[in-house]
């Protein structure tokens, strides 16, 4: 069954056609029949520009994250100041088919331990050859959500921040302030690493890794999850996630 509100081949077409407008570099690390997986770089000509990495389209079923991230690459300053790394559309089957895992039916946000899929096998494989990153985001949505709400892996930037993220979001969705989300204690629409560990223990030693634990482990000192409520109009929600990457973004400027 096609998605009919998220076409990636068109959708990777408008992305290549708006990364060649701000001159960044274009690869593809999979390809899966007709559709391919490109990432994105672009350099800063500052030398000491911070690093950031910046991630959608893992789970098929949540689109604001790759709408988002096309607006933002649209624009022609939002970028400016800082070395890009992109990974637009991680998971091209499941977004063509409008369903969370990929056309085997696996979860690829849980397959970066040992990975057993071709999506998520080829990525681990180009990050390896990628280094460190001052930062990361990773854009999704909660299909039950009645709120914005962040998972929060910072261990070097302002302890504030996570709360000026969802701040931002907060002006175009509402915030998710119940104290306890997806089972795991929140705080004001945010789940830190302490929260996490009194859960489930170290996140080092899940049997699972998503994509952020890979990234805290191999890549960076700050990640921030975004999860936007789907059942809100698709503008607000694309809205929440560009305002959540801009206000990283300042920061990471700072």
């Amino acid at each position: 069954m096609m998605n009919p509100l998220f076409d990636p081949i068109a959708y990777v077409r408008d992305i290549e056609e708006a990364a060649r407008t701000g001159n960044w570099t274009i690869a593809h690390f999979n390809s899966l029949a007709d559709r391919t997986s490109p990432w994105l770089h672009r350099a800063s000509p500052n030398p000491k520009a911070p690093r950031f990495y910046l991630s959608t389209g893992i789970h098929g079923d949540e689109i604001s994250g790759p709408i988002a991230l096309l607006e933002m690459l649209r624009r022609p300053n939002f970028f400016v100041a800082h070395d890009i790394t992109i990974f637009p559309i991680l998971n091209p089957n499941g977004l063509a088919q409008g369903i969370r895992g990929n056309a085997d039916g696996l979860d690829l946000n849980r397959d970066y331990r040992d990975p057993k899929s071709t999506e998520i096998g080829g990525h681990v494989a180009l990050l390896k050859t990628l280094g460190r990153f001052d930062a990361a985001m990773f854009l999704h949505e909660d299909f039950e959500g009645v709120g914005a709400y962040l998972y929060e892996l910072n261990e070097s930037l302002s302890p504030t921040l996570g709360a000026d993220i969802i701040a931002a979001m907060g002006k175009h969705v509402p915030i998710d302030l119940r104290p306890e989300i997806e089972e795991i204690p929140a705080r004001n629409g945010i789940i830190q690493r302490r929260d996490i560990v009194l859960k489930h223990g170290a996140i080092e030693e899940r049997p699972e890794w998503p994509e952020a634990i890979y990234l805290s482990v191999n890549h960076t000192k700050v990640s921030y999850t975004t999860e936007t409520p789907m059942l809100l109009p698709l503008e607000q929600r694309v809205k929440a996630q560009i305002a959540a990457v801009e206000t990283l973004l300042k920061a990471l400027s700072s």
